[in-house]
């Protein structure tokens, strides 16, 4: 059954501005339809209707136009907040809850409870307490829960956001089985990375309009168009889309086999086919871990004797699967947590006799889910809250410039939690900048965020590099932890596997094949045609190429994007 769209329009009071306006979009039978757009164009409020929350519990909007879904249908959607949907003390719990309230039998909802433990592979988390899960086996559980309930259409709202890259490629299994058996499925998710080889159908909405609607390659083939819906593609694609600026007549490509083939003969390999020199000057500890263990009280091990260093003035990312300890660890350098043995210092003295509010004057973590940082009343006083509490100086005209400079100022008197996932993000952030603190913690700071966003976010990570500041960042998007990072420290079962800069690493095969983390196409493409030094973002990659291309292919001209 497909399920139509047809002249839709909403606002949510007749004095708001409209919200959608005419859309018409079609939702194909065991399908995969991709629904992408920047940051506040109107997504999550077509997520609403089709799901029937607008109008049935939100009746206060203006809606025309019509959702064409059928008799006796039902429709289910997994939240980007797992925690808005996950009922009971423990996993089964969970994945009960939404079969027990639609009257089954006993022995039916023991068999879809033990349906979804299998297809997700998550048995070993059955008795575990929701509130002890890491935040991807937390989404992992809110997946199976809606799953149990075998909904005609799933539509999933950044379901990945904050899965590891196992728990990604586990989310593509499990939906290419599902489209198998013709389960129709929507993903609202501007990342199309993770699943853009299973995506059929992309539809392209900004401004509250459809600008988009065709197939996965029609769209990889539009470069404007991704650059103005703000979609992430795969890096693969991003590579073609950087060397086709530089390149005449370079064939187009979406996998690194046909990167290989398009370029192994085409250019040669001087010493300087470089991304850049890795740094050999070490700066000082500014903070420092020694022989650190967690325990939790239903004996959970969650760390297990790390010893770790944190270099003043670099980006350092903490790579691992969900349950590795990377969150843990975190929140024991900012005092949330007190470890069950070994220490935390920083600047050479232990923090274990400080208060939180205390350690957050000189670290601060920025959590992976907003809505757990926002307190105030508007957006102005969040972004100055850590100042105002800190007795940190600040201007209005200051804070209204980065107001203005992040495309805040006209929300400015909004109330934080009105925002769109992305901008809330993005805002607590940036009530960083106002902070005394020397070292930010970051954790999975891209959730929600569009590719405009994500631009915004690195050029605010590498301002605080710049001002001398020690950035710790916690990502599942592994492109963006080897483009931004200078050093990275990997965990695997609560253990410190390796620490080091990011050259040194990804010569390490083995380490990645360890720890089940895809290296980047980037780095895997520039191994394969023997780069000295290995490139770790795709612009740069494409200028090392650029550097030693045969002269009858350079261009310096625009792409045909």
């Amino acid at each position: 059954m497909s399920f139509k769209i047809e002249n839709v329009s909403y606002k949510y009071s007749a004095d708001t501005p409209q919200i959608l306006k005419n859309i018409n979009m079609e939702i194909r039978e065991a399908e995969v339809t991709a629904i992408v757009g920047p940051s506040g164009c109107g997504k999550s409020t077509l997520v609403s209707i089709l799901s029937g929350v607008i109008p049935t519990l939100m009746n206060k909007g203006e809606l025309s136009g019509s959702f064409q879904a059928g008799e006796e249908v039902m429709i289910s959607v997994v939240s980007q907040t797992p925690e808005n949907q996950l009922f009971g003390y423990g996993v089964e719990d969970a994945l009960a809850f939404g079969v027990e309230n639609m009257g089954l039998a006993s022995d039916e909802i023991h068999e879809r409870v033990e349906s979804v433990l299998d297809l997700l592979h998550i048995q070993h988390l059955r008795k575990r307490a929701v509130s002890t899960l890491s935040g991807g086996q937390r989404q992992a559980v809110c997946i199976a829960s809606v799953l149990a309930m075998r909904p005609n259409l799933v539509i999933m709202d950044e379901p990945v956001s904050s899965l590891d890259p196992q728990g990604k490629h586990l989310i593509q299994s499990v939906l290419n089985q599902l489209r198998a058996t013709g389960q129709t499925t929507v993903i609202v998710d501007n990342n199309l990375d993770w699943f853009s080889g299973i995506v059929d159908h992309v539809v392209g909405i900004d401004n509250g309009e459809v600008v988009f609607d065709g197939s996965r390659d029609e769209f990889f083939a539009k470069f404007d168009v991704q650059h103005q819906l703000g979609v992430i593609i795969p890096q693969e694609v991003e590579i073609y889309r950087e060397l086709s600026k530089r390149i005449k007549g370079l064939q187009p490509f979406s996998t690194l086999d046909e990167a290989y083939d398009a370029l192994h003969d085409r250019f040669e390999k001087p010493e300087a086919a470089a991304a850049l020199d890795p740094s050999e000057e070490h700066a000082e500890n500014v903070l420092e871990v020694t022989d650190l263990s967690k325990s939790f009280q239903d004996g959970f091990q969650a760390l297990n004797h790390i010893d770790a260093g944190f270099e003043k003035g670099k980006i350092i990312s903490i790579l691992g699967q969900n349950g590795s300890g990377k969150t843990t660890l975190v929140k024991h350098l900012n005092g949330l947590y007190r470890p069950t043995e070994g220490r935390v210092a920083y600047q050479g003295a232990e923090t274990s006799d400080k208060s939180v509010a205390e350690i957050s004057r000189d670290i601060i973590l920025v959590f992976q889910h907003p809505e757990h940082m926002l307190f105030e009343e508007n957006v102005y006083q969040e972004l100055t809250f850590c100042a105002r509490a800190q007795g940190v100086p600040f201007s209005e005209e200051e804070a209204l410039s980065v107001l203005e400079k992040y495309d805040l100022l006209k929300d400015k008197e909004e109330l934080p939690v009105n925002l769109s996932m992305g901008k809330k993000h993005l805002l607590t952030i940036l009530s960083v900048l106002f902070s005394s603190a020397n070292v930010i913690i970051l954790d999975e700071p891209t959730l929600g965020m569009d590719l405009h966003l994500r631009n915004q976010l690195e050029g605010i990570i590498k301002h605080l590099k710049d001002k001398g500041k020690t950035v710790i960042l916690i990502s599942h998007e592994i492109p963006l932890v080897f483009k931004l990072s200078d050093e990275l420290l990997v965990l695997d079962h609560a253990s410190k596997l390796e620490e080091g800069s990011v050259q040194q690493l990804a010569d390490n095969e083995a380490l990645f094949e360890k720890i089940h983390i895809d290296l980047p196409p980037v780095v895997r493409l520039s191994k394969k045609l023997g780069f000295k030094t290995l490139a770790c973002d795709a612009e740069r990659f494409a200028d090392a190429i650029a550097a030693g291309i045969k002269n009858d292919g350079f261009t310096g001209g625009a792409s045909n994007g």
